[in-house]
């Protein structure tokens, strides 16, 4: 079986619930060679405790290292760029974190790129390739909810800005939009399906430094599917997603964006005030079994939600010769930056 060699760009706390997968063997045909931070102890120590064998002091070092395969660019949002372009003219196949670029025009240069030169390119949105999340999925595809007609869904969490001054500084590609909203725009693309996306309209309030701390987006789309979103920075909410159709909804939650159950429920015939009842649950946590469109999902261990499911598809992208995935293609990646861009048009975002 071919393996892979992983660099990680970037040493924040993202990449611990990455190496994490690596570390307890919840994923196969991959190992992470090699980390880089602008600070040569920093990776030094994160390499030791994760028992990664090089450490550079230089992003430029790591995306030069002829025997890595494959990067994962886990830096701050205004450098997912530029890594991301350096890396793909070295011919290196990439992962990077959400947001891919922090605007549209930069996504559909880096899709562009990696065309051209023929490596795989992938947002790493982790979200789409949970179990609870595809099981939702399935239940819509085979019609469980009838007709589906809407869907809402919400992420929001105080942050402050101490603790997270990159979302609340521009120079860094912050705000609620980039940091959480794009969460929800992915997974409204997710039930979306083949429906194009008709308008979009929205509610964004700016902090004193210029980023937007809270949005609200309403989407619409073709066949009268329509989309509610709220995500914000600012205050904390409860942040689940629900869908509904003609005959039943599905709840995800706790929180959609790191879900371990989903819930089908049915509307009791003849009363449509009636609260609906439950006939189905899926909880990954208790054992549940991903229901996946791809082997290598669906052989994944059902544990808690982590990036051990985003890396298992990746590395299985990576086997087939694919540049890009399925079931999250560039062109999602490119829409949700490209609502993102609309929703903050006063806010002039880095290299955009």
């Amino acid at each position: 079986m071919e393996q892979f060699n992983f660099g990680i760009v970037g040493a924040g706390r993202i990449i611990a619930k990455f190496c994490r997968a690596f570390r307890e063997g919840l994923v196969s045909g991959g190992s992470i060679l090699a980390v880089a931070s602008r600070d040569i102890n920093r990776a030094r120590e994160f390499a030791a405790a994760n028992g990664i064998s090089r450490a550079y002091g230089s992003y430029e070092e790591l995306l030069e290292d002829r025997d890595i395969d494959i990067v994962y660019i886990a830096t701050t949002n205004e450098l997912h760029f530029p890594c991301c372009e350096k890396a793909i003219r070295l011919g290196k196949h990439v992962l990077c974190e959400k947001p891919l670029t922090t605007c549209a025009a930069d996504a559909k240069a880096l899709a562009a790129m990696a065309k051209a030169r023929g490596v795989f390119l992938m947002e790493a949105m982790w979200t789409r390739f949970l179990p609870a999340i595809l099981k939702a999925e399935v239940w819509v595809r085979e019609g469980r909810l009838g007709e589906l007609r809407s869907m809402r869904a919400s992420l929001c969490a105080h942050r402050e800005p101490a603790e997270y001054p990159r979302i609340f500084d521009p120079a860094k590609g912050g705000g609620a939009a980039l940091d959480l909203g794009i969460y929800c725009l992915h997974l409204a693309r997710v039930f979306a399906g083949n429906r194009k996306l008709l308008e979009c309209k929205s509610i964004s309030i700016q902090g004193e430094s210029g980023v937007d701390l809270t949005n609200y987006i309403l989407l619409e789309y073709t066949g009268g599917f329509v989309v509610d979103l709220a995500s914000s920075v600012d205050f904390s909410a409860v942040s689940d997603a629900c869908l509904f159709g003609e005959t039943g909804c599905v709840r995800i939650d706790p929180r959609f964006s790191a879900a371990e159950s989903a819930e089908l429920s049915a509307f009791p015939a003849g009363d449509n005030l009636r609260e609906p009842v439950s006939i189905e649950k899926f909880d990954a946590s208790a054992g549940g079994k991903p229901c996946c469109t791809t082997d290598a999902l669906a052989n994944a261990a059902p544990v808690a939600p982590g990036f051990e499911f985003q890396i298992a598809h990746t590395i299985e992208c990576l086997r087939r010769g694919k540049t890009q995935s399925d079931l999250l293609p560039l062109a999602h990646s490119v829409e949700a930056i490209e609502i993102i861009d609309r929703v903050r048009a006063p806010v002039k975002q880095p290299g955009c």
